[in-house]
């Protein structure tokens, strides 16, 4: 019986330069609260990297001085207004190094299937993936709607792709991500964790929390191959 893998990457920061959106990210998350809450939050370095959309709203509406019940009542009023003002900007996300080459040469893998594992809400990750022109490359996707971890969000990504693809163990899925947070998630649920540091981390930090691998870009190497479960020629 031929063994499947499937390959689950982060967005922002993975897949995507964070550079390329910051600005529209910031928005999308301070102006609902902010008009929410009635106050206009702080616009600080962000320290939210690798978390999942609705905690990280539900933070920042307690920081606007809500109570945690008060956040939750005001939550999906907050959401349905991020995912508006963020499919009316001008958002041009640019893909990261050796991404738009990885994905074709995964394409063409037969024992391998792409999906998506994120913390964006679905409207924001379809956009965002629709715009950088990769969304036909994933059949499988995993958004961050109704959850508050990104660790259980992986849980029932590794739990529908091992049950889809009759896998054998937890280790035939692989969760490619740019922070702590991808990597611990994917070792929460026994999956393959493999890092890239083109996001806020180094290759050293991405290896520290646990991944099984690390790499300064996905730019489709040897190693990262490997890394992938692909099976490389010889001589490559």
């Amino acid at each position: 019986m031929i063994s499947v893998h499937i390959i689950l990457f982060d967005i922002d920061g993975t897949l995507t330069s964070k550079e390329s959106t910051e600005a529209e990210e910031l928005e999308r998350f301070i102006r609902p609260v902010s008009e929410t809450a009635g106050k206009v939050l702080s616009r600080e370095r962000w320290r939210y990297d690798g978390m999942v959309d609705p905690e990280i709203y539900r933070l920042l509406l307690i920081e606007s001085g809500m109570s945690p019940d008060s956040a939750m009542r005001s939550l999906p009023r907050v959401i349905s207004r991020a995912e508006e003002i963020f499919l009316r900007m001008e958002t041009r996300p640019v893909l990261n190094n050796g991404v738009g080459e990885l994905l074709r040469v995964l394409s063409t893998c037969q024992n391998h299937r792409l999906g998506v594992l994120t913390g964006n809400l679905s409207a924001v990750a379809e956009e965002k993936l629709r715009l950088a022109g990769i969304r036909s490359y994933f059949a499988e996707t995993f958004y961050s709607n109704g959850y508050f971890d990104r660790a259980d969000l992986a849980r029932d990504a590794v739990r529908a792709c091992a049950k889809k693809y009759a896998l054998r163990s937890n280790g035939e899925v692989v969760i490619v991500g740019d922070t702590p947070r991808d990597i611990e998630a994917a070792n929460a649920n026994q999956a393959k964790a493999v890092g890239v540091a083109s996001g806020h981390y180094s290759v050293s930090e991405l290896v520290q929390v646990g991944a099984a691998a690390a790499f300064r870009s996905l730019d489709p190497c040897r190693e990262l191959l490997e890394a992938l479960e692909v099976e490389v020629v010889k001589g490559l």
